[in-house]
């Protein structure tokens, strides 16, 4: 089995070449499960047209900080969590409370505060230091839910053009890509540039890729 960055796809008669790793690897199918801008990239040489489609599908960037804390000190919280709406906002999007939502993520305790940011109004949040994030992330809040506890630690994750944009036409760009990839026989599209962004929707797109394989 062959772990590398897959560098190019092209067509080979009724099959397939993939360049990975620098080496060449023959198959029948091809899943390609990453976001739409670099589908695009891989499958440029296979159908220019598709690769057009592909990159039409826009992507905005997000953030998450997850803030843990001893849990005598947070008191208890009830509900999973929180959006915050546009007119209230400042940089915070949402925010989880992770031991209530997935309580078997976090020890006995603990707790952890997940806070989201980004979006496509706010792609600069990603060039903020991580001492930034942290100072906004704690006064907003206190500001919104009245936390005033002091965390014992964080992590933060930055995901860059992260999220597909399902702006107006995409129904019809769909359609288009599935017309396109129809007519590649063997070529599947998995990923959240097409049905949905979160994780189920990507797996169901997986699956489904698999099942036409086998079936």
């Amino acid at each position: 089995m062959v772990q590398a960055v897959a560098e190019a796809v092209e067509r080979e008669g009724g099959a397939y070449r993939v360049r990975a790793g620098g080496a060449w690897l023959d198959a029948t199918h091809v899943v390609i499960a990453c976001p739409g801008y670099q589908a695009a990239e891989l499958v440029r040489g296979v159908d220019p047209e598709l690769a057009r489609l592909l990159d039409q599908v826009e992507y905005s960037s997000s953030l998450t900080l997850s803030l843990g804390y001893n849990r005598a000190d947070l008191g208890k919280l009830p509900g999973f969590g929180f959006l915050v709406p546009k007119k209230e906002r400042r940089r915070m999007v949402a925010c989880t409370v992770v031991q209530n939502k997935f309580s078997h993520r976090v020890p006995d305790g603990k707790a952890v505060l997940r806070c989201f940011f980004g979006g496509a109004g706010d792609e600069a949040v990603l060039g903020e230091s991580d001492e930034s994030i942290v100072a906004m992330a704690k006064d907003e809040l206190r500001r919104l839910a009245g936390i005033g506890a002091e965390p014992v630690f964080h992590t933060i994750a930055r995901w860059p053009r992260s999220m597909a944009q399902y702006t107006v036409g995409h129904q019809e760009r769909l359609k288009k890509i599935e017309a396109r990839v129809a007519s590649l026989k063997g070529l599947h599209l998995a990923g959240n540039a097409y049905y949905g962004i979160g994780i189920p929707d990507c797996v169901k797109t997986g699956r489904e890729a698999a099942q036409r394989i086998v079936g």
